[in-house]
């Protein structure tokens, strides 16, 4: 996984610059398992090169607990105990400084400077639910 950059003065994830992606097909697309969960940790991660922190979420019984790291300190950490999030669970995993293993990657999108805004769930959606 490719770590993103945050640059206020170059606006590197502007939609004008940003070109389209190879054609992936809908057997690509319906391959990835996107998952509803729900933020239930929150952890500084000071080891990283960028501010981020140490997310546990859950993706209800049949998933399970997992950890990611991510680049949304522009979120308070009380703030998103209890947020519905979507999670891409079959992307393998990674080993992050000081041994942490990233388990899947939580989704958002990229304002133009870089800062990551969570994708919004509808708040009657399960946990586990299965993004289509």
């Amino acid at each position: 996984m490719k770590q993103h950059i945050i640059d206020k003065d170059k606006d590197p994830y502007h939609p004008n610059k940003l070109e389209k992606k190879e054609y992936l097909g809908v057997e690509g697309f319906f391959s990835v398992d996107m998952r509803v969960g729900i933020i239930i940790e929150v952890e500084e991660f000071p080891e990283m090169r960028k501010p981020s922190y140490k997310i546990k979420v859950n993706f209800g019984p049949v998933i399970g607990k997992l950890w990611t790291s991510a680049q949304v300190t522009n979120y308070p950490r009380g703030e998103l105990i209890g947020t519905k999030i979507v999670g891409v669970i079959n992307l393998g995993e990674k080993t992050l400084p000081k041994g942490f293993i990233s388990q899947f990657l939580l989704l958002g999108s990229l304002d133009p400077d870089g800062t990551v805004k969570l994708l919004n769930v509808h708040s009657d959606a399960l946990i586990g639910s299965i993004i289509s």
